[in-house]
């Protein structure tokens, strides 16, 4: 009896090599489609499914991207996922493996193993992409380091973050709070490192993906 698969991503093009790969393979069937977080939330509510594959980032009213996963993780804490996505950046790896989900894939070249990670995440074990393992600086089965998220994140360290990512410079940063400017250039550089966030455009990208 071939597993059912609800799939979500606002392509169609995606959705649909999605389907295919996993009637090539026969292991697994889709039961579902949805385009949108609250689309996909409503129909995990209605039709039963035995595993998730879906995109980090959806047009979404209330949903997106971690919410999105923390609502299906709150709905369905049982439910194995799998999220393909075309993110390279390691610290949001580290935010969506967070969330519990099993299977983490880019949708360039590790689509086509879609079959493999699905059987590894019924399993009930992790599968990350090449390109995700790059970038982490792991190997498939290995100990994956889950540290450097949020939540290792002081009130103040995320602040400057924030306030970074929507265009103040350091210098602004510093006057508008009130601190000295090492204090300041020191709570970001404390917050990259926790983080493991390389440059100034992984900042950007890692603000603007979780909406934060």
């Amino acid at each position: 009896m071939a597993y059912r698969v609800i799939v979500a991503d606002d392509h169609p093009v995606v959705l649909k090599g999605i389907s295919l790969a996993l009637a090539h393979d026969g292991a697994c069937r889709v039961v579902g489609e949805a385009s949108s977080p609250e689309a996909l939330l409503a129909l995990l509510d209605s039709e039963p499914c035995d595993a998730l594959i879906t995109d980090f980032s959806m047009p979404g009213i209330e949903y997106d991207g971690l919410a999105m996963l923390e609502a299906v993780r709150r709905r369905h804490p049982h439910l194995p996922v799998m999220v393909i996505t075309t993110i390279a950046n390691p610290a949001l790896y580290r935010e969506i493996l967070a969330t519990g989900v099993l299977g983490l894939i880019g949708k360039s070249g590790d689509a086509r193993d879609i079959p493999e990670a699905m059987r590894t995440i019924l399993g009930n074990h992790v599968y990350l992409g090449a390109s995700v393992l790059a970038m982490l600086g792991a190997e498939q089965g290995g100990v994956i380091d889950r540290s450097g998220t949020l939540a290792d994140l002081s009130p103040r360290e995320l602040e400057i973050l924030r306030l970074f990512a929507t265009g103040h410079g350091v210098t602004d940063i510093a006057r508008s709070t009130g601190r000295g400017l090492s204090t300041i250039s020191q709570q970001k550089s404390n917050a990259m490192r926790k983080l493991r966030l390389a440059n100034d455009a992984e900042i950007f990208e890692y603000i603007e993906r979780l909406r934060l």
